[in-house]
């Protein structure tokens, strides 16, 4: 936490006051603030890292 504002600064991955909340699907790393770019897929990535969550059929870095 800031050592002047108490605000959190959250992991790639994470949000919220207290940084519990996941990012949302389709939004990945620090502050979820990064759309997940996937083509093929469920509209969802790594929230951590923004890997693509690719659907039955597709495959490659975008789920191309």
């Amino acid at each position: 936490c800031h050592h002047v504002t108490g605000e959190c600064s959250c992991p790639p991955g994470w949000t919220g006051h207290d940084c519990k909340l996941p990012c949302s699907s389709g939004r990945w790393g620090r502050g979820c603030a990064t759309s997940c770019a996937c083509d093929g897929s469920d509209g969802g990535c790594a929230p951590a890292t923004g890997a693509c969550s690719c659907q039955p059929g597709f495959t490659g870095q975008r789920c191309q």
